[in-house]
């Protein structure tokens, strides 16, 4: 797939890496700033979850509070933002928690399309408040992968490579990252975090980035109806701080947003032995990492901070 080099991006070094290879780490915000969002998290957040899990600030149910966790966070993070990037909007500031247990895996995924990625790339912060490892569920990445596939993700239909995940995991690279380090990726990078094993919840702060005139778009297939359309709806730019429905009805057609275009041609079929010739193409190499390849615990789910 072709894709189209970042705008927002005002390093030109790091604009290229993050076209070449999908994602790059940025510097570091400083001690002072993690200490100011570790603040901010510390006053609205207390989980009691004693088998672990995954939570998502986008998915409460309280739109004030993810308006606040929005605002909250952008606050702290503007001048840093700022001086990293031009011509950007921020179209969601958000807490990523895994708390520790069993409970704590997180799926093999791509994040799902949120813009026209024939005008434009996007772009996700991911900010660690507390180092990160294998161990404690730091983000891992297949390098390149950003390449490999079709435009059109969604929770509602299937990912490229539903049916050879177990593959596609021999290639994840973890990223460990310290405390306040920035880092970079594009979303279509296919990604996964691993269990915390640690005793403590792994807190991660999450942006997206996209230009400021990049209109925000989500996606829907319904897989119930054979040879349906994959439909694309333009959203209000608060589509991902006040939208009711990424929990609950997640792949549910949306309640809001206008229908702009209808995609009936096929998406491409990626078979996992096109997935191993794209990869050797471009020089990605299997890891084969064990603790990656074959997860065995199941992915818990926590919908409210409190």
């Amino acid at each position: 797939m072709k894709v189209i080099e970042n705008r927002v991006i005002r390093s030109d070094s790091l604009r290229e890496s993050i076209k070449e290879t999908g994602y790059a780490i940025a510097g570091n915000i400083g001690s002072h700033t993690v200490q100011s969002i570790r603040l901010l998290y510390d006053s609205l957040h207390q989980f009691t979850n004693k088998d672990g899990g995954m939570f998502y600030s986008l998915y409460s149910d309280d739109i004030e509070y993810r308006k606040g966790v929005h605002s909250g966070i952008f606050d702290i993070l503007k001048p840093v933002y700022d001086s990293y990037f031009n011509n950007y909007k921020t179209v969601i500031n958000s807490f990523i928690v895994k708390t520790p247990g069993k409970g704590s895996d997180f799926s093999l995924h791509q994040d799902s399309t949120g813009l026209d990625e024939s005008m434009w790339s996007p772009l996700s912060v991911w900010i660690p408040l507390q180092d990160t490892e294998l161990t404690n569920g730091t983000l891992c990445v297949v390098p390149k992968s950003h390449k490999f596939f079709h435009p059109y993700r969604g929770i509602s239909f299937a990912s490229p490579f539903a049916n050879y995940e177990n593959l596609v995991r021999r290639y994840l690279l973890p990223i460990n990252l310290n405390a306040g380090d920035i880092l970079l990726f594009d979303n279509r990078l296919v990604h996964y975090s691993h269990l915390n094993l640690s005793h403590s919840p792994r807190v991660v702060v999450m942006s997206g980035i996209f230009p400021s005139e990049a209109k925000i778009l989500s996606v829907y297939k319904d897989e119930s109806v054979p040879n349906s359309p994959i439909e694309i709806y333009l959203q209000d730019d608060d589509f991902l701080i006040t939208n009711k429905a990424f929990y609950k009805d997640c792949t549910a057609r949306p309640y809001r947003g206008e229908v702009v275009r209808k995609i009936y041609d096929p998406l491409p079929d990626i078979s996992m032995y096109d997935f191993m010739s794209i990869a050797a193409n471009h020089d990605v190499l299997q890891t084969n990492i064990p603790e990656l390849m074959n997860p065995l615990h199941q992915m818990q789910i926590i919908s409210e901070p409190v």
